[in-house]
């Protein structure tokens, strides 16, 4: 049963990296983090522009666990300004390959916002990313038996 935790970690290194247009971002981070062997990160800064965004969201008034028919897949064109662009990556419990959970604010040309849980986007251009790694952490990603959603696991 996965459980509630909170453990100190160090940030122990941060990579600075500059994306190019048409660039795959969740296929670039993954480069990022192996070129430079990170295995659990988080992205401490995004500037950039964004633009083939996948979001998907919950739909209201979902309860728990939250099944697939639960979320709205978004599709969007744009371009977007990348206002904001939080996330982590942690190795996955099932094969050790990095997770990347990526939540991201856009701006439209009028200026109207739209973002969530971001699931695909491709640079539009540039994208620079300030990644930091995570050191004295043995947590990794599993569906949780509680939300039926990759969450965070502690090793015990």
């Amino acid at each position: 049963m996965h459980k509630p935790f909170a453990e100190e970690v160090k940030i122990d290194g941060i990579v600075l990296s500059r994306l190019m247009p048409d660039e795959d971002l969740f296929a670039s981070l993954k480069k990022i983090a192996k070129d430079h062997g990170i295995e659990r990160g988080v992205i401490l800064s995004a500037i950039g522009s964004l633009k083939n965004v996948v979001f998907v969201n919950v739909r209201p008034h979902t309860g728990m666990p939250v099944k697939t028919e639960d979320m709205i897949e978004i599709e969007e064109g744009g371009p977007f300004e990348l206002l904001s662009l939080e996330g982590n990556f942690f190795p996955s419990q099932e094969d050790g390959e990095p997770v990347i959970h990526l939540h991201a604010i856009l701006g439209t040309s009028s200026g109207a916002v739209t973002g969530g849980h971001l699931l695909k986007a491709r640079v539009f251009t540039t994208a620079e990313i300030i990644l930091g790694s995570l050191t004295g952490s043995s947590v990794y990603k599993a569906k949780s038996d509680v939300t039926q959603r990759m969450e965070l696991l502690k090793n015990r």
